[in-house]
């Protein structure tokens, strides 16, 4: 007998019996079923084929004369087992016709595993009660489930980033904007743990706060400056993200910064500030066409509502069951439509009304300016008469289901564990305190996992906008649980969360990649290292208005009009008025740029800003060579390139043979936040000694060094061509991997 073959069999088959007995539903057999069955057999009652449901239990195990889908204790007799295996393509499962890819022996197997143990369903992970699991109280309760689960894998967190790194880091992900060198230089001598807090601290307490993490929330609100559609008109909507930017200064309790923006207006008594507020779901389109009809596009933005609601808070795609039961969700098309009534009375009807007249710097407290600017803000406001809801027969308008009854507004009843007695007639206010009640299992789930994605390029769960069944499961879902739990605990405080997040070992690591860390842990879903992301558009933007010098730090106010090619709306229906903004507010952060759905400004479309038609919770990353031409040649990154030589010029004066390295030096840290490698400033300081021979031989011709240098570079007293080389290095530096990147 070859013994050495016999023990590799029994380990084997060991390691086979002890799999087999880990087989879970929510992790092994739902995406199976979701993936191959539940189109034909799932929640979707008018699209189930054979009166076969394979979502819950009782219809699994269901008599169907004689035999069931599912016989748990016995999968060589279940239905499900010999459809999927059959020979025949009439009776094989999925259909061929189906295009859906048929199940491999291993996933057989699995089915088969799991039906001999009981076939055990579970509820789907998202819609069970948030739990509160334990942790060592006596560590950062992120790095206690983190380095808990590396240990596992026989993985540890990477070292601590080095201090410029970090310094780096965190200015970006609390600000958006760079540290100064005064700052590097303090941070970098004393980065104790207490001189990290009071860091952190200080950002967290930094006006600059409510605008970066503004713009995060401005993507899901689906701002922008115009209407939409092809007409695209400019509307009036700065004021509700002023709004934006001081609750979140403020730290406004997440649970009342819903409730504002759902149904501020229904508050006993609203101010002014709380009706601005409403205007997150003003954010819609309007149609301006000749001849449209108004009451299809306010339907289709009443739908976007329901459908912006259920994205942003409860991580589902609710839209998928306007038309029919959801397919794959436990949401009916009766339900959907119970949600829509919550904002089917609403008094706009595709148009801007109603409004409300807001002043210049009125909604951030402290922000009043003397050359004050008046806007009309549209904020939601129900009719006195409210409007009969039905469902819509496949979604249709035209074709309300009037032999159903008519709806009154109800919430999702899968994720409905609050115990109440339920009014006749709900508001919106009702389904505000709904979304932030404790006990509903997806607000904070979402939001913590959301905020979490920030900070690490990927949430707890992968697919943060997807929380349904098919939906990736949490890499960590105790600590997605802990992570909820002390958010509600903590009185909904984002400002808390934040801190909690960055003063974590877990988040100051190190983002390189050790050949071990590599090796086990290849999408670093396990954060064995911190992960590199690059930076939104706006805040490259920022990033290189910061390293100039030339930044406008003025918070709020109507947009702004930088420097864009002629003829970027030459294709739309009403051609637009670019009047390129003049002065220091030509370069103020780039939240507050026009936006206009049909045509961005250019840079924002190469760094992938969404049109914001709808909502959206994350945005794509793509590597194109467009993206280094464009900052290449860009006219404003040009002038920013002038600002940091300029800069550098201004702060190591005298001649340029004899400070061309140490302006190197100084330029890079402005940019990068460190001092350059040196191999990074031996390539630097050749290419400025050889750009300014290049230029030099052309003396007599000084049309190229023109071009780049302005007026107050040539008014320093450094000649042309050095200028020109500094110019040069600059736009090098600013087109650079790293500079576009946070560590």
């Amino acid at each position: 007998m070859n013994f050495p073959k016999l023990l590799l069999f029994l380990l084997l088959t060991k390691s086979y019996i002890l799999a087999a007995s880990e087989v879970q539903f929510n992790r092994d057999i739902r995406p199976l079923l979701t993936d191959r069955c539940f189109s034909c057999h799932g929640p979707d009652e008018r699209a189930r084929k054979a009166k076969l449901r394979l979502d819950t239990f009782e219809g699994a195990t269901k008599d169907l004369g004689g035999y069931a889908a599912i016989i748990p204790g016995d999968p060589d007799n279940s239905e499900l087992i010999l459809r999927v295996i059959h020979q025949s393509p009439d009776e094989l499962m999925p259909p061929p016709k189906s295009k859906i890819p048929i199940l491999s022996s291993s996933e057989v197997e699995t089915l088969k595993t799991w039906i001999k143990n009981g076939a055990e369903y579970q509820e789907h992970w998202a819609f069970t009660p948030i739990s509160n699991p334990k942790y060592n109280k006596d560590e950062n309760l992120i790095d206690s489930f983190i380095e808990n689960r590396l240990k596992k894998e026989e993985l540890k967190l990477s070292e601590r980033a080095d201090p410029n790194t970090l310094i780096r880091r965190v200015h970006l992900d609390l600000t958006g904007l760079l540290p100064s060198p005064k700052e590097i230089k303090s941070f970098t001598e004393n980065n104790s743990e207490d001189a990290y807090n009071k860091l952190v601290n200080n950002l967290l307490d930094s006006p600059h706060y409510g605008e970066r993490w503004g713009r995060h929330w401005l993507d899901q609100a689906r701002y922008a400056d115009s209407h939409g559609y092809t007409s695209d008109s400019e509307r009036q909507m700065w004021p509700y993200r002023d709004w934006v930017i001081d609750a979140l200064n403020k730290d406004i309790k997440f649970d009342q910064f819903t409730i504002e923006q759902i149904a501020g207006d229904l508050l006993p008594n609203p101010t002014k500030k709380q009706i601005a507020a409403t205007a997150f779901h003003r954010n819609t389109l309007i149609s301006q066409e000749g001849g449209s009809d108004p009451e299809q596009f306010r339907v289709e933005a009443t739908m976007d509502r329901v459908n912006t609601t259920g994205a942003v808070w409860l991580g589902l795609s609710l839209g998928c069951a306007q038309c029919h039961d959801h397919k794959f969700d436990p949401i009916s098309q009766r339900e959907y439509y119970e949600m829509y009534a919550f904002f089917n009375s609403a008094e706009d009807r595709n148009n801007t009304g109603p409004t409300i007249p807001i002043v210049e710097g009125e909604l951030i407290d402290g922000l009043q300016n003397n050359d004050k600017i008046k806007a009309n803000l549209m904020v939601m406001r129900d009719r006195k008469d409210p409007r009969e809801t039905f469902l819509m027969t496949r979604g249709d308008f035209t074709t309300p289901d009037k032999e159903r009854g008519q709806l009154n507004a109800g919430f999702i009843s899968a994720i409905t564990s609050i115990k109440e007695e339920a009014p006749k007639k709900r508001s919106r206010l009702d389904l505000a305190k709904w979304l932030v009640d404790p006990n509903n299992p997806l607000t904070a789930r979402v939001t913590v996992n959301r905020i979490w994605m920030r900070y690490f390029g990927k949430g707890i769960v992968e697919t943060e906008e997807d929380f349904g069944t098919r939906g990736a499961l949490p890499s960590h879902p105790e600590l997605l649980d802990a992570l909820s739990t002390y958010f509600v605990n903590s009185d909904w405080s984002m400002k808390k969360l934040h801190k909690l997040i960055v003063t974590s070992k877990t988040y100051t690591q190190s983002s390189k990649v050790s050949p071990e860390s590599l090796k086990k842990d290849p999408g670093n879903r396990l954060l064995s290292r911190q992960s590199r992301i690059r930076l939104d558009a706006e805040i490259i933007r920022d990033a290189a208005l910061s390293a100039s010098g030339l930044i406008s730090k003025k918070i709020g106010g109507p947009g702004i009009r930088p420097p864009q090619p002629s003829g970027i709306y030459a294709f739309t229906q009403n051609k637009k008025n670019w009047n390129t903004t003049t002065g220091p507010d030509r370069f103020r952060r780039g939240m507050y740029i026009v936006f206009f759905r049909s045509a961005p400004y250019p840079l924002f479309g190469t760094f992938d800003v969404p049109d914001f038609q709808t909502t959206c919770t994350r945005r794509a990353r793509s590597n194109t060579p467009l993206q280094a031409l464009n900052i290449s040649n860009d006219p404003a990154f040009i002038e920013f390139a002038q600002g940091l030589a300029l800069r550098t010029i201004n702060s190591i004066p005298g001649k340029a043979d004899e400070n061309l390295g140490a302006r190197i030096r100084f330029a890079f840290n402005l940019a990068l936040s460190r001092k350059p490698t040196d191999r990074e400033f031996k390539t630097l300081e050749n290419y400025a000694i050889e750009f300014a021979k290049d230029i030099k031989i052309k003396e007599g011709n000084d049309k190229d060094s023109r071009a780049l240098v302005n007026e107050a570079i040539i008014d320093s007293k450094i000649s042309l061509h050095e200028g020109a080389a500094l110019v040069a290095v600059s736009r090098a530096i600013l087109n650079t991997d790293n500079f576009i990147t946070r560590e």
